[in-house]
């Protein structure tokens, strides 16, 4: 009726989805799960008439509710308008609506407020992604998830789960391609794959009721499968040759910018942070400073760092042993004390969790750099209370230089300078290995930057804004010795000063200083 007979696989999908329990008499399936390679596989081509037809069929529970999501609230509204309802529109499903002869057959399109209204009572409608039903009632009948990829965890699931309890015929229908590294980091698209992996286990167990799950993936990987053999394409992607060409993915294989982008959006292959080659320092001089004993034994800093794309977010903290050297640790998300849980994504949490560590542990300062994302957060932080150190780019670079030292990486053997030890963490050591040295002009000062892709370099940075946080606010809680090898390292250039006691009105004050034969690279 809307012009675009199904293809074969579409059928297949549509036959199977449909199935009747002859044990209950209803729908055999509560859950149905796509996932096919992006434009070869038909999602929305299947969506629109899977959805009309529980709009416009029917129902023994009468007129039917059904709700659309996709990456955003206004993406969802997007393609209800302009493909959705314009499909209904031009077919003679038309007839259906509420008022076929207006413009928009009755179609409300008011922002936030949009339905599409059937005859026989039911409506369709686009809602945002946090899964609140405002608009269609207190029942739901069809909740469409599209582009799985970009849902974080099940939030949006469990908003629209209460509405659907009372309805016996109720159905989700979740749909999506695997998402390339560009597109989402490894880690941050855990709704999808949590389906996936459950699907998977349930065709193999031979469960037949409950989740009916399709997923087109060619066979093997990289390693064992050539992603640029047309042999390949063809076994996962069910739409070659009827809407998409052959030469056409071709096209896009060879103008990939990046491999893995196509290897999970066309292959359905998915992507993960390569092991790194550890430029920056050698991993040996990285796994000789694991201490799974070590602690900060002096008042801790504690430093934030937010990804580019805000998708994650960590806090991390730095300080003195009792032995004087440094130790270095993430200690948000994943704190086993009650904090935020492992692979928490977002950065809603950030502040708050801050501001409750701030009261808790009273570190002696929280390090914002104001030239990354994590700037955000300097101002509800101070209107807060928390004392935030800000430091410049001289600053960050030292401070980089410092973490660079502290590492003794480039230390003859059997130097015996401070070290900056740490616990193993995965996310901090993939941060280092990912990372490389880059010049920030004249007298030797850099900073790092990320290795090519896959690897973020937050968990790093934020060990070393902690670690600045450390030299310039925690000094006083831990003895330095007033030599120039064993002094504090300069908060501009990382040059070592030795300590001067003066008297001044009486007061015995404590002055840092460059040795007077020593050229200090910041001018001071």
């Amino acid at each position: 009726m809307m012009g675009t007979p199904f293809m074969p696989h579409q059928q297949y999908m549509a036959d199977v989805a449909l199935e009747i329990d002859p044990a209950t008499g209803l729908l055999a399936y509560g859950e149905v799960v796509i996932i096919g390679p992006r434009q070869v596989t038909g999602k929305t081509f299947f969506l629109v008439p899977y959805m009309a037809h529980r709009c416009s069929a029917s129902w023994p529970e009468g007129p039917q509710t059904v709700v659309y999501t996709a990456q955003t609230a206004d993406k969802a509204r997007e393609r209800w308008r302009d493909v959705h309802l314009a499909r209904i529109l031009k077919s003679p499903l038309r007839q259906q609506l509420i008022k076929p002869r207006d413009r928009y057959g009755g179609a409300r399109l008011r922002l936030n407020q949009e339905m599409m209204w059937w005859r026989n009572g039911s409506g369709w409608s686009p809602e945002s992604t946090t899964g609140k039903t405002s608009g269609t009632g207190d029942t739901l009948d069809l909740a469409v998830i599209d582009e799985a990829w970009s849902k974080a965890d099940a939030g949006t699931e469990l908003g629209l789960r209460p509405a659907m309890l009372t309805r016996d015929w109720s159905q989700f229908l979740i749909t999506s391609m695997i998402p390339g590294i560009t597109r989402r980091k490894p880690g941050t698209w855990s709704y999808l794959q949590n389906k996936r992996q459950v699907g998977r286990a349930r065709v193999d167990a031979g469960v037949r009721r409950g989740m009916a799950f399709f997923d087109y993936t060619a066979p093997g990987d990289a390693s064992t499968t050539d992603p640029g053999d047309p042999a390949t394409w063809w076994l996962c992607m069910p739409g070659l040759g009827r809407t998409v060409t052959e030469e056409k993915v071709r096209q896009d294989y060879e103008s990939a910018t990046e491999m893995l982008d196509f290897c999970a959006e066309y292959l359905g292959w998915e992507p993960g942070v390569s092991a790194p080659r550890w430029a920056l320092i050698r991993e040996t001089t990285w796994d000789g400073l694991w201490d799974p004993y070590s602690q900060i034994d002096n008042r801790l800093a504690l430093s934030l760092e937010v990804a580019e794309d805000r998708f994650t977010g960590v806090i991390c903290a730095a300080g003195r042993r009792a032995d004087g050297h440094y130790h270095g640790e993430v200690v948000e998300p994943g704190s086993p004390d009650g904090g935020i849980p492992a692979g928490t994504v977002g950065v809603d949490w950030m502040v708050r969790r801050t501001i409750d560590m701030w009261k808790s542990e009273q570190p002696c300062t929280v390090v914002i750099d104001p030239r990354r994302p994590a700037s955000s957060m300097i101002v509800p932080l101070r209107l807060a209370g928390v004392d935030v150190l800000t430091p410049n780019t001289l600053e960050v670079a030292g401070a980089c230089g410092r973490f660079f030292d502290a590492t003794g990486d480039r230390m003859r053997e059997g130097d015996d300078g401070v070290r900056v030890y740490h616990l193993n963490q995965r996310e901090l050591n993939q941060s280092l290995g990912g990372a490389r040295k880059v010049d920030q002009g004249s007298g030797g000062a850099f900073t790092f930057v990320r290795r090519g892709s896959g690897a973020e370099l937050i968990q790093l940075y934020g060990v070393v804004l902690a670690m600045h946080g450390s030299d310039v606010k925690g000094v006083d809680d831990y003895d330095v010795t007033a030599s120039v090898d064993g002094g504090r390292p300069c908060a501009w250039c990382g040059r070592s000063l030795y300590r001067q006691d003066e008297q001044r009105d009486g007061v015995t004050v404590s002055v840092w200083l460059h040795a007077v034969d020593d050229t200090p690279e910041c001018g001071t």
